[in-house]
């Protein structure tokens, strides 16, 4: 299901003299709803540049110790136990290749929020709420040493079965438009799976871009009352924890 619409409001104020000083302004909503995550986008100065928004949860396995050590073959297990777990959110920007990242990046790393729990403005979901990017940019995200080890890009990661998944990378060039976004959770840090849709994972973030267009224009300035050069939309969606739900990697037993 999905819904475009549109909140508005106008306030016209006396001034004393023979005319009013009149102001405006509208936000526009686009909002969808699938069996397996909600997403809402909206932008102050139009309509929301993002389409086909995605979202999925993933776990890497840690390896544990090696498996029947009296046998002359090597053999490792992995372990579901001190699992790296972390959210990707893909979407692509409308007309490609008009909108493209700012110079430093598409999504600013201190607007990725992320929760957990049965709804996004719960006090308990609330208490859970951290800037998971701008703590793992910085070093500070919890068991973060661990984390970076479960993936084979890392200096101590060993665990060639995990995907080569950058965390937080923000790209400043998106050629053919499309996004991917991988945002570090922590370790162990999905809540329980639920069948009644009541464990959910919640994403809030700021897309920021340039619209190529206005800026080439040779029209005026955004201050001197030309288009917008600068586009933002912020994303929020959640996506449910459930049986089956999330995608697993080195799960089983390497030789």
């Amino acid at each position: 299901h999905t819904v475009d619409t549109f909140i508005g409001i106008a306030n016209f104020k006396p001034t004393g003299q023979a005319f009013l000083d009149p102001f405006a302004m509208q936000v526009n909503l686009h909002m969808e709803k699938t069996d397996f995550f909600s997403v809402s986008t909206h932008g102050v100065n139009q309509y929301t540049f993002l389409d086909y928004v995605n979202m999925r949860l993933v776990a890497v396995y840690r390896e544990d110790a090696t498996w029947l050590p009296d046998s002359d073959q090597s053999f490792t297990r992995t372990n579901s136990s001190g699992a790296a777990h972390y959210v990707q959110v893909t979407f692509t920007l409308r007309d490609s290749p008009r909108y493209q990242p700012i110079e430093t990046g598409i999504i600013p790393l201190d607007s990725v929020l992320v929760s957990k729990g049965t709804f996004m403005t719960t006090p308990a979901t609330v208490a859970t709420r951290f800037h998971s990017c701008a703590q793992y940019d910085t070093g500070s995200l919890a068991d973060q040493a661990a984390f970076d080890a479960r993936f084979p890009d890392d200096a101590s990661g060993t665990q060639l079965c995990a995907p080569a998944a950058a965390m937080c990378s923000n790209p400043s060039s998106v050629p053919d438009g499309f996004v991917s976004f991988n945002i570090a959770l922590g370790i162990d840090w999905f809540p329980a799976a639920s069948d009644v849709l009541d464990s959910n994972v919640f994403v809030s973030l700021v897309v920021s871009a340039i619209d190529t267009v206005a800026r080439a224009s040779g029209t005026a300035a955004p201050n001197a009352g030309g288009d917008p050069w600068q586009m933002k939309t912020t994303l929020s969606a959640s996506i449910p924890v459930v049986a089956g739900g999330v995608n697993v990697f080195c799960d089983g037993i390497t030789a």
